[in-house]
């Protein structure tokens, strides 16, 4: 569910409900009563309304018709609305913690303990008043009941539309028993007329539903007051204790017929999207357009021009400024500091050969290379130290 932790369950999952094989009699009883219902009716409307309306008002077929198509319109939508089925997590959802999660999680509703147990099929704990149907396979929202004769489950999203229904059918039951014993009082004297026959028929069907139906409306009265459901009831699970979820009579039967219809969770399937995902070193290149936009009113528009005036000044007085001297020559050859020493040893070297020319470091300028000038400056400094170092 969503809005329920989802955390593993102690058991693995069944196949899905996909895979379950079509079993046409699940469909016998909604078609049976669909029958009934339908067919009833229209001999009703056939074969007794006529007279009705001629010898009371024509209010009459008109209400009847108006209650057939009640009954009708709430039929519909208890058979095909969505009880409210939570849709099934991933196979591969939490699939390590299958077997150390607990079987059951407790939640506090209004001050009581209300338990919450792993659905092994659908995996996922089922939220309070949540349950599992074992003949359609799925988990309903509030489930009340499993109904044959509508061929779905009864819970939050068409519990309302399924009350209303057995309300409406036993008043029309009512309904067309009444005026067809009415009927048949008026023609005791022509009781093998086709008239009367269909009518006496019609009348026995419409006997042999309304106990039940009559009896499972009054339940279901005394549940919606209550604030319960079928399968609380029938399992006992707030019996000698108080039910967190009952908001007294008047709340109770203004929440199953005038609140909102519930969400749906099972929606249209949504197609797979291709997304696109550059990594970071392979982001465009931003035009000075794109970049003045994006960075106007922030503060590095101006940190921007300062950074390029700053780099702008460098340059022009890198370009003023003289490279320094090159370093003097280390002596490496051997001399003692004695004066007659020194200059015999002198004399000695410029005899055999000249002195080599001292190591000069490579200079690069930052931004801008030396001009004509620097370049004459640097050769007239390398012949004073040879003429230096000749004498």
């Amino acid at each position: 569910m969503p809005g329920v932790s989802k955390s593993g369950g102690p058991a693995s999952s069944p196949p899905s409900s996909s895979s379950r094989p079509l079993r046409p009699s699940r469909y016998v009883p909604v078609s049976a009563a669909t029958a009934f219902l339908v067919g009833s009716t229209t001999l009703f409307f056939c074969f007794t309304c006529p007279w009705l309306s001629d010898q009371f008002s024509v209010a009459v077929p008109v209400y009847n018709g108006v209650v057939f198509l009640f009954v009708l319109a709430n039929f519909c939508m208890a058979t095909f609305m969505d009880p409210g089925i939570f849709p099934r997590a991933e196979e591969d959802e939490d699939k390590e913690d299958d077997f150390r999660a607990p079987l059951y999680k407790t939640v506090e509703i209004r001050g009581i303990q209300v338990r919450m147990k792993w659905c092994s099929t659908c995996r996922f704990y089922r939220p309070p008043r949540c349950s599992h149907c074992s003949v359609c396979d799925n988990c309903v929202e509030d489930f009340d009941h499993h109904c044959p004769w509508v061929n779905n489950c009864i819970g939050r999203r068409n519990y309302r539309y399924f009350f209303l229904f057995l309300l409406s059918l036993t008043v029309h039951i009512m309904a067309v028993f009444g005026f067809g014993l009415l009927f048949i009082l008026n023609h005791t004297q022509r009781l093998d007329h086709v008239h009367a026959a269909v009518t006496m028929a019609v009348m026995c069907v419409a006997g042999l539903f309304f106990i039940p139906v009559a009896g499972l409306t009054g339940f279901h009265i005394v549940l919606v007051a209550r604030g319960r459901t079928t399968n609380e009831q029938v399992t006992g699970k707030f019996r000698g204790g108080v039910n967190p979820f009952t908001n007294g009579c008047r709340r109770n039967v203004s929440h199953v017929l005038c609140s909102s219809q519930a969400p749906r969770y099972l929606g249209r399937v949504k197609k797979a999207q291709s997304v696109l995902v550059q990594p970071p070193f392979l982001r465009p290149q931003l035009s000075d357009a794109q970049l003045a936009a994006k960075v106007l009113d922030n503060g590095i528009q101006g940190d921007m021009h300062r950074s390029k005036s700053s780099l702008e000044m460098m340059e022009s007085q890198s370009a003023d400024v003289e490279p320094p001297p090159p370093p003097k020559p280390e002596l490496r050859y051997g001399l003692s500091r004695s004066p007659l020493s020194l200059g015999h040893t002198e004399e000695s070297s410029l005899l055999h050969k000249a002195p080599p020319t001292p190591t000069m470091y490579k200079y690069r300028p930052a931004y801008s290379s030396p001009g004509k000038n620097h370049s004459n400056k640097i050769l007239m400094k390398l012949h004073h130290e040879r003429e230096r170092w000749r004498f």
